[in-house]
């Protein structure tokens, strides 16, 4: 690791401990401003800040003083979006609705300053005999829905702009259409029969039973992981959840699940690296498994939150789902080639319409070479077959793969 990205693990550490960084060597300038290039990237900047501010690091004040800018500015609003999310949540229990929060604002909760740990949206799990009546009540609170979803879609965007609200509604918490990892639903066919209520300023949300919401934060690393990338912020949740949670987790349930899911191993990585560099406890069921988490680590760290930064590794997800997909349904795919000319169900995610005119296939793969032409000059292919080849031996290395 390079001295910056050491910094940014320590940083974190001491920040969702409720600690001070104890650095004892000047920071350059360049290093302070890569590292702060870094933290946002990776959507932590308030975090690192935290643990840097007044800890006596040698970071020149003025410098702390607009890394603390930025960080504030990313702070106030979130702290905006949650209480919007929270006057909505209230408004939607007042006509009898009570949908299951996931992730975001429950993880956050975890922190030692909540707002401190950023989301994008919100997300909602939701049953097929409710969605109706949710859907119904979001818009009559102002929200519209993003896009064109089809009548059966998965996932639902809602946003009102003006209130700072992004909701990501979900019928399933994972793509049915996906031969990589529509599996990873069955664990939680029964999950909204025996939810649970956390307080979260003063609110009480509805959400996952406690193993059944780590099992999820780790299918959803997972699934992340086939997309693009982990990101660091997801361990810090996963170690957090654990260590709040640890006394009433069936440890057991999770890592039997994980091992049907081919995705023990690669958990067992995550949450080594939690404790070599985040300072949680190894969980004692995952600890047998002897893993070298340094190439895992070299990507999450290069890649950003989910895999983002590098368009074309972000481009060589194709390669990797399509290598897990081959390996689960055991029907080999074609290749570099394969990428532009998936079937129907691979493009209905993107091209929603293929989901009701499957027919019109020719016309996605089209809109397809197109977006592809005019990104020619970001996109390097040499770059994605060979990011797409180092993956694809992750995927090997960690088990998930044969």
């Amino acid at each position: 690791m390079s001295t910056v990205e050491t910094r940014l693990l320590d940083a974190l550490r001491c920040s969702i401990h409720g600690r001070p960084v104890q650095w004892t060597e000047p920071v350059p300038p360049a290093e302070q401003r890569n590292l702060v290039r870094l933290a946002s990237i990776h959507n932590v900047l308030p975090l690192v800040v935290e643990a840097i501010y007044g800890s006596g690091s040698l970071v020149p004040a003025r410098t702390v003083t607009w890394m603390r800018e930025l960080a504030r500015n990313q702070t106030v609003y979130q702290a905006q979006r949650t209480a919007e999310f929270l006057l909505l949540y209230e408004e939607l229990e007042r006509r009898g609705i009570q949908p299951t929060v996931i992730k975001g604002i429950v993880c956050r909760s975890l922190y030692p300053q909540p707002e401190q740990r950023s989301s994008l949206d919100e997300d909602v799990f939701v049953s097929e005999a409710n969605f109706p009546r949710l859907h119904e009540a979001l818009v009559s609170c102002g929200l519209y829905v993003e896009g064109n979803p089809t009548p059966d879609a998965d996932e639902v965007t809602y946003r009102n702009d003006e209130r700072l609200l992004f909701l990501e509604v979900h019928r399933h918490l994972f793509f049915t259409d996906s031969d990589a990892y529509s599996d990873c639903n069955v664990p939680f066919s029964e999950s909204l029969e025996h939810t649970v209520t956390v307080q979260v300023e003063g609110v009480s949300l509805r959400t996952l039973a406690p193993t059944d919401h780590l099992l999820f934060l780790i299918c959803h690393a997972y699934k992340h992981f086939l997309h693009g990338g982990v990101g660091i912020r997801q361990i810090c949740d996963m170690g957090l959840f654990a260590q709040q949670y640890g006394g009433e987790l069936d440890w057991d349930h999770i890592v039997s699940t994980c091992q049907e899911l081919h995705v023990d191993k690669f958990a067992a990585a995550l949450f080594r690296i939690g404790e070599t560099h985040l300072g949680f406890s190894m969980p004692e069921v995952f600890a047998a498994h002897d893993v070298d988490t340094a190439p895992l680590l070299k990507d999450i760290l290069s890649g950003g939150v989910y895999g983002a930064e590098d368009i074309d590794r972000h481009h060589s997800s194709t390669l990797t789902l399509d290598a897990v997909a081959a390996d689960r349904t055991g029907k080999r795919r074609g290749g570099a080639l394969h990428s532009i000319f998936l079937p129907a169900r691979d493009l209905s995610g993107r091209y929603t319409y293929l989901r009701r005119r499957p027919w019109l296939l020719p016309v996605a793969w089209t809109q397809r070479i197109w977006g592809y032409l005019a990104k020619r000059r970001e996109i390097n292919p040499t770059s994605t077959l060979r990011i797409g080849k180092e993956r694809i031996a992750l995927l090997r290395q960690y088990g998930i793969i044969n």
